[in-house]
């Protein structure tokens, strides 16, 4: 609603007179900026709904379900239909509160939004923060997802925008989560031409705002006035990365009842649009006691999915806890180079303990599940340091006991307020990456369980196709040498582990081509008919002898059971002509070897970022599964960037695997949760390791 003493105020300024953005939404203002959404050269809009378009359904799996959804600004809550629909695909209902100050923008949305005994709608009128207070008074114990969506926060300052959000958070309280689309930085050309269309749409917007700040101080303006004594600038700030969009009066104003003048020429802000970096936003989130729980971006847009501490620490413990109900027996280990699974649950919880609360007591259970291992693979004897394995692991009521002691530590830590931000995303990332640990270990528990299933031949499943090798077509993409920057410049108040940093600009030295596809299981099957697991002079000799040693035949996820082979998943076992399209998951060696078989490599870490680069600035991407469907396996060892420094927090993270014997691993796997989803996350494996959810593809260097 419109405060007449922040336009006052505004305007008795001597210097940068300024209005508050949100007079530009009356009912004028609205029809005016809806034809702005309209423009060709206005991108915003289109690049925040493409983007739900690609992934309303991965945003609505992230909204817990029973959610009171509440948009901030909703309008007519055009966009906002394709996450309602997506959260209803998911969760079967919606509860949806819309707040916005234009009364005409709620009449239109209530008129055309889809009606269902499913969707729950309500709708107020008010200003965000009033609005929320009714929201929250209505219903004090619901969980809350606040959505601001097309980039709204964008209008307010550095300092305006985090005093909103904070007093946002102290409305809603910890039951919350929060839903941010931001614009990003880019070049001024496409921001010029979006905010100053040739149509003169958004000039006319500006103006009306102007308009109606004026009237609201009892000044009425003509159209003619409008017309021939005011002017529209923009103007673009890269210092501060925003667009600022005045009105130049070109005769002097006062309004003797308010002692405000505007002097001929003296231009008045009437809107700012803040464009953002990633790390601006994660640098924001993390300053308001925010985590980001996930996020998804094009070239121009970014949306981002941020939770309450104590939301996304029980999120976290809830995901670990679902994990092991699928465990029979904990004390089972169905990888020798790991511990048992009971280790993990204690683990994760000590983790937390000694590195977010700082209780590094040396006794007891903390020191039993304080690290894990990472043995050798050629001497599983050797090992980096870690504690004494006891003779009997705890049983799982005492690690029960533990963990739920720990977790209520945790939250009373957290509620208490001022948590060390960068310590709690450790602490969950961690546990994070160790639930892919557990799923890994849970294919390999069902391959051990496995027998096959009577009948069920490929002819008998109706998926027989020669030699099943058929899938989508792979094609070579062609990549020129050229400079990459690998890592990320150190942020304080951003999360990174410190294999990540600092920033490091090096060059791919010829040219290359990739596949399109990853290797998939039906290729990878020919591999193995070949009998190649017994060619020497295909492998390494530390890698032929690890397999005789072994007896390794085929992939670690593969059974072979009466001549039929199977494909073992955390959640289910398919024949191979079923899974026959998947990307295969194997250890480094056996990529390896199988890329020497067809006369190509495995690419380097450099080649993987030089893809990146060139695939994200393409409209259509031609490679394939480059970030998911499984970790990308590089043939470059685990090594710092120049300046690296080990992270006060967990100095060993990396230090202790800078060996020589840890490659790097790209991307995710679909085990991999989506707050790990950044481009400068690095994995890393021995090369022998055959366990994690890895693939690879084909590289050859060009002459």
């Amino acid at each position: 609603m419109a405060n007449v003493s922040s336009i006052v105020d505004g305007l008795r300024r001597s210097e940068r007179k300024q209005i508050p953005f949100y007079l530009l939404y009356d009912h004028r203002g609205s029809e005016l900026y809806k034809k702005i959404t309209e423009l060709k050269s206005y991108y915003p809009f289109e690049a925040e709904k493409a983007l739900f378009q690609k992934h309303a359904l991965d945003i609505a799996g992230q909204i817990a379900p029973g959610s009171l959804i509440v948009e901030l600004g909703c309008g007519v809550a055009d966009k906002t239909a394709l996450l309602l629909n997506a959260i209803l695909s998911k969760h079967q209902r919606c509860h949806y509160v819309g707040i916005d100050v234009s009364r005409a923008a709620l009449d239109e949305a209530e008129t055309s939004m889809e009606k269902s005994d499913d969707l729950e709608l309500e709708l107020v009128h008010a200003d965000y923060l009033e609005g929320l207070e009714m929201v929250r008074k209505k219903y004090p114990d619901r969980l809350i997802c606040i959505l601001w969506l097309g980039s709204s926060i964008g209008n307010l300052s550095q300092s305006e925008s985090g005093d909103f959000v904070g007093r946002m958070l102290k409305i809603v309280g910890f039951r919350c989560q929060f839903f941010l689309c931001v614009d990003l930085w880019k070049d001024e050309a496409t921001l010029r031409a979006a905010y100053e269309d040739k149509q003169g749409v958004t000039g006319s917007f500006i103006k009306n705002g102007m308009k109606h700040g004026l009237e609201l101080l009892g000044h009425s303006v003509s159209d003619d006035e409008v017309h021939e004594d005011w002017e529209y600038e923009v103007q673009i700030n890269s210092m501060s990365r925003q667009v600022e969009m005045y009105v130049r009066f070109l005769r002097s104003l006062c309004l003797v009842d308010h002692d405000i003048e505007i002097s001929k020429n003296e231009r008045v802000l009437v809107e700012i649009s803040r464009k953002f970096t990633v790390e601006d936003v994660l640098q924001l989130v993390s300053q308001l006691g925010f985590v980001c729980h996930a996020r998804w971006t094009s070239k121009s847009y970014g949306c981002f999915m941020m939770l309450s501490c104590e939301e996304a620490a029980i999120r976290c413990w809830t995901d670990t806890d679902k994990l092991f109900k699928g465990v029979g027996d904990w004390m089972s280990q169905p990888i020798p180079y790991r511990h048992p699974y009971c280790f993990y649950y204690g683990h994760v919880t000590a983790f937390t303990i000694i590195k977010l609360l700082k209780d590094e007591s040396d006794t007891g259970l903390n020191r039993v599940f304080s690290r894990g291992i990472d043995p050798f693979m050629l001497d599983p004897s050797r090992c980096h340091k870690h504690p004494e394995t006891p003779a009997q692991w705890p049983d799982k009521e005492t690690l029960r006991k533990y963990t739920m002691d720990g977790r209520a530590r945790v939250l009373e830590y957290l509620r208490d307020g001022n948590p060390d931000m960068r310590r709690l995303c450790l602490v969950l990332e961690h546990e994070r990456m160790h639930q892919e640990t557990m799923a890994y270990m849970l294919a390999q528990e069902r391959k051990l369980q496995f027998e096959a299933p009577v009948l069920t031949s490929p002819h008998e499943l109706g998926l027989a196709d020669g030699n099943g090798t058929s899938k989508p077509a792979a094609t070579d993409v062609f990549f020129t040498r050229g400079t990459v920057v690998l890592g990320s410049d150190p942020i304080p108040s951003v999360f990174r582990f410190d294999n990540e940093e600092p920033s490091y600009k090096t060059q791919v030295e010829h040219d290359f081509c990739i596949s399109s596809m990853p290797v998939s299981i039906g290729e990878f099957m020919v591999f193995v008919q070949d009998g190649c697991y017994n060619k020497r002079e295909l492998w390494q000799e530390d890698d032929f002898t690890f397999l005789e040693r072994s007896g390794h035949k085929f992939p670690a996820t593969w059974s072979c059971s009466q001549g039929d082979y199977y494909v073992h998943f955390p959640d289910k076992t398919l024949s191979w002509i079923e899974a026959r399209h998947q990307p295969v998951y194997v250890s480094l060696m056996e990529a390896e070897a199988f890329s020497k078989w067809m006369c190509s490599r495995v690419m380097t870490e450099v080649e993987y970022q030089r893809v990146l680069d060139e695939e994200f600035a393409r409209e259509e991407q031609r490679v394939k599964h480059l970030k998911d469907g499984g970790w990308e396996w590089t043939s470059s060892l685990l090594a710092p960037f120049e300046g690296f420094t080990s992270m006060e927090e967990y100095p060993e993270y990396s230090t202790d695997f800078f060996d020589g014997l840890h490659y790097v691993l790209k991307g995710s796997s679909p085990a991999t949760h989506v707050s790990l989803l950044r481009d400068s996350f690095r994995n890393f494996y021995q090369r022998q390791y055959p366990y994690a959810f890895a693939k690879f593809r084909l590289c050859k260097s060009s002459q």
